[in-house]
């Protein structure tokens, strides 16, 4: 591999990672302190009092975070800050490296704490994609405009490896996880109303006859499981493969919304051909990498593991691995190798929790959610690469009980708290600022409307009332 070959890639790359974390602390931005504040709903400042008291000085190990020193609301959104700036310095051209380590700090500090809103798999791809920005250049003071450094053979080929790891893994757990529906090809028949947070063309997708969407699971099924080894291939059969990896990731932006996880894969897709599959080449690269003694560095971390996720997930079962548990375990805090799979089992309903308030008792108004299904006439929104967390948090909790998510409790307190910031990442409050004296969490059934029923109602949405989610909270006498 002769890296002067892959100007365009390594371009690519570096300013995917780059506007990836843009992306990424912009979006939390707006959340933060809903989520994450003193008065949000899983605060990280009274978590970690409480992990203070219980893990002692392993603390800095086991939650690696830079909150341990301050957590308050100002700092949450500093850090909010210092990442979009350090990322816009990173795109620019500004001492890369440097600029990755403190993206990369910034945004460990917030999936460690983070619990349950800061766990998808495309927070853990930034990460692992962000640990290899830090062998991307040189790490020294300069400034490139809009330029990169040219990557080290062996950063590209993890990268590469990466994108192997992603989409090999991504088709393996469907036939893995023995769902009989990705096995008969009728999964897609499901998906595109059960998926968190479809688009408005995931409506008219799923309308599609039977057969197409058998269809689109066997080329799905070609392109996550061949194109990763047809990739590796030079020349025309490498641009077929990368062709169909993009395809892929378009008909997934076109059809739902998954945060910043496509821009991630597709940064990672086109960073496999060189630049004469382009046709053409790029002035704003530097012919200087860092040192191969450097590079082979996060090569030595990063390998070994990779392939235990690979073979683990082949193999579930198999025990011959195990000896390698110790060395995961001694990993898994930093987030910087993971496994990845989304839908091993499809999910074949679309329970919707739909929160209620009430001042009798009798008469129930519902809280509407910006993006989640609620209201039968609301459209299904375009909202990606922005990720609304607790809508689709609450996607996750509708699919199981409430003693399994029971920081659904802690959205009722802050309600009847009337705090501002939980408030703000709800689009409609019933009660207009004042705190209803009753709140519960009803479960309905939601399924996409027929298009005859769109045509006369209006409706996008069906619901069925299922019952209780949960206990009805009562607010204490003032």
């Amino acid at each position: 591999m002769l890296i002067e070959d892959y100007n365009i890639s390594s371009w690519i790359v570096s300013k995917t990672l780059a506007l990836s974390y843009f992306i990424a602390f912009l979006s939390l931005l707006p959340q933060v302190l809903g989520l994450f504040g003193t008065q949000g709903i899983l605060s990280i400042d009274h978590l970690l009092n409480i992990l203070d008291k219980e893990l002692k000085a392993d603390r800095f190990y086991h939650v690696p975070s830079l909150f341990w020193f301050s957590s308050g609301d100002l700092t949450l959104k500093l850090f909010c800050f210092v990442g979009m700036t350090a990322s816009s310095l990173a795109f620019l051209g500004f001492s890369q490296s440097i600029m990755f380590m403190i993206c990369f700090i910034c945004y460990l500090s917030f999936v460690s704490c983070g619990q349950i809103f800061l766990s998808y798999q495309w927070d853990s791809l930034l990460l692992e994609f962000g640990f290899l920005g830090l062998f991307f250049a040189p790490w020294k003071w300069e400034w490139l405009p809009l330029g990169t450094h040219s990557l080290h053979p062996i950063l590209l080929g993890l990268v590469i490896f990466l994108l192997f790891k992603l989409m090999f893994l991504s088709g393996v757990v469907k036939l893995t996880h023995k769902d009989a529906s990705w096995k008969n090809l009728t999964a897609l028949t499901y998906h595109y109303w059960t998926q968190p947070l479809p688009t408005p063309l995931a409506y008219f997708v799923h309308k599609l006859p039977i057969f197409f969407q058998k269809l689109s699971a066997a080329i799905m099924f070609a392109i996550e499981l061949g194109m990763p080894f047809l990739m590796l291939i030079p020349g025309k059969t490498q641009i077929f493969a990368v062709g169909f990896l993009v395809f892929l990731q378009v008909l997934i932006i076109l059809t739902g919304n998954y945060g910043f996880f496509n821009l991630l894969t597709l940064g990672l897709c086109l960073a496999v051909l060189p630049d004469s599959s382009w046709g053409f080449t790029i002035n704003w690269v530097e012919h200087s990498t860092i040192p191969t003694y450097i590079a082979v560095i996060p090569a030595l971390i990063l390998i070994p593991p990779s392939l235990f996720w690979i073979a683990k997930t082949l193999w579930e079962k198999s025990t011959k691995l195990n000896f390698m548990l110790p060395y995961m375990r001694l990993l898994y805090p930093f987030r910087i190798n993971n496994p990845y799979g989304l839908f091993a089992v499809m999910t074949k309903t679309r329970p919707e929790i739909v929160l209620q308030g009430s001042n009798d008792g009798h008469h129930w108004l519902d809280y509407e959610f910006p993006h989640k299904p609620g209201d039968l006439k609301k459209y299904p929104t375009i909202v990606a690469p922005h990720q609304p967390r607790l809508d689709w948090q609450m996607w996750f909790a509708a699919l199981e009980g409430f003693n399994e998510n029971l920081w659904l409790q802690n959205v009722a307190t802050r309600i009847f708290e009337q705090s501002p910031d939980v408030l703000g990442l709800l689009k409609k409050d019933p009660f207009k600022g004042s705190a209803p004296h009753y709140l519960r969490f009803e479960r309905y059934e939601y399924r996409f409307t027929s298009l005859k029923e769109f045509k006369v109602s209006g409706h996008w949405w069906h619901r069925e009332h299922l019952g209780s989610y949960g206990p009805t909270f009562t607010r204490d006498a003032d």
